[in-house]
């Protein structure tokens, strides 16, 4: 609890800092599908482009084994094949990835939802604190108008009961 404090106090003020870290928590689940789901688009798209590379070195194995371009194709054959596998190791590391970030999503599921029993006191005191601080600036802004306008009376020289009457109002 005391980090909690100490973060909060690091956060803003007026209680702001409570507020940002319970969002950053409460979202943080949105973050982690999105990032997930932008890995996988990326592993689709390198699974993708190795099966094309794939297909290239095949179009270069059926280039002429005679003439001046044989040499030619057995490099672009190898080259291919190589940049093919490449992209398909790349999008296997890319879904152990995935299963990781899945694996992670889990855990911080589980710690969200404990964490959230433990200050859930803490966020209904926070939010009564805003509300008061609310109520309280209305009443500081009532009070100013008031004295504002018992002034200007006064000025205008109105008699007491006229300015009694302003005052409790």
């Amino acid at each position: 609890m005391l980090t909690v404090c100490c973060l909060l106090s690091s956060q803003g003020d007026k209680n702001a800092g409570f507020d940002v870290l319970y969002h950053n928590m409460k979202h943080g689940q949105i973050a982690i599908k999105e990032l997930a789901e932008f890995v996988r688009e990326r592993a689709a798209v390198e699974e993708t482009y190795s099966k094309s590379m794939g297909k290239l070195a095949k179009m270069a194995s059926n280039g002429s084994p005679l003439g001046t371009f044989a040499p030619m194709w057995d490099v672009f054959r190898v080259s291919s094949d190589k940049l093919a596998l490449c992209h398909l190791e790349l999008m296997r590391k890319m879904n152990d990835l995935i299963r990781d970030i899945n694996k992670y999503s889990d855990e911080q599921a589980k710690i969200h939802r404990k964490t959230k029993e433990e200050v859930i006191g803490t966020l209904e005191c926070v939010q009564s604190l805003q509300v008061q601080n609310g109520h309280l600036q209305k009443s500081r802004e009532g009070y100013h108008s008031k004295c504002v306008e018992l002034e200007r009376l006064r000025k205008e020289g109105v008699p007491q009961k006229e300015l009694e009457k302003v005052i409790y109002d």
